[in-house]
């Protein structure tokens, strides 16, 4: 009995130690709190910024946008923000109903590199931002300044030129909506485009 008793004593001692030992990770396994976060593994974060250029048109007429931007990078993934303005003179509409004519937009620009260390490799973004079209107005005989949101998705092509040095091509389409230009619409400001962007970072 005695004998038993000891035994008994000696397997409860095993059965306690394992489960001092096991218990922590059952218990992170099961009771961690799961984020976004602590699922991503970061390789790389670094920075970026430099002047960007957009040749486009607008209602018909030749329109050169340019302007500047710049962000982090978070693996492949980058986010950040930009502006540019229209760097052409234009009178556009019907009979030039707009005459000293201008436009610039601005706000986030968040995109994503693909197999960033390539020679040349894809790029694919999104640039999301207000503006504002000014100018002189003969239909309604004054001057106006009408507020618009722009969304203009990007694909290009990258070169590394070297480790801080890089240039972005690709083709664009700049979508202008909530246009409240007397005689003109959306897509008198919305049409396709080549962009041009200049990178210095870390890369």
């Amino acid at each position: 009995m005695k004998n038993l008793f000891i035994l008994l004593i000696l397997i409860l001692s095993g059965i306690f130690v394992s489960a001092q030992t096991i218990e922590p990770e059952v218990y992170k396994k099961q009771y961690e709190v799961q984020t976004v976060m602590n699922r991503i593994e970061i390789h790389r974060i670094s920075g970026f910024g430099g002047p960007t250029m957009s040749y486009s048109t607008i209602n018909g007429e030749f329109a050169f946008l340019m302007g500047g931007g710049g962000g982090i990078i978070i693996n492949n993934l980058f986010l950040g923000g930009y502006g540019e303005g229209l760097s052409n003179t234009l009178d556009i509409g019907n009979n030039y109903s707009l005459r000293d004519f201008d436009f610039g937009h601005g706000g986030f620009w968040v995109g994503y590199e693909i197999a960033p260390k390539k020679l040349i490799h894809p790029v694919i973004s999104t640039r999301i931002g207000w503006g504002n079209i000014t100018g002189y107005s003969s239909v309604e005989n004054e001057y106006i300044r009408d507020h618009v949101f722009v969304l203009v998705p990007t694909i290009s092509a990258e070169i590394n030129f070297t480790r801080f040095f890089k240039i972005n091509v690709g083709a664009e389409y700049r979508q202008t909506l909530n246009v409240n230009v007397p005689g003109m619409s959306n897509k008198d400001f919305s049409n396709l485009g080549v962009y041009v962007n200049f990178l210095f970072g870390w890369f």
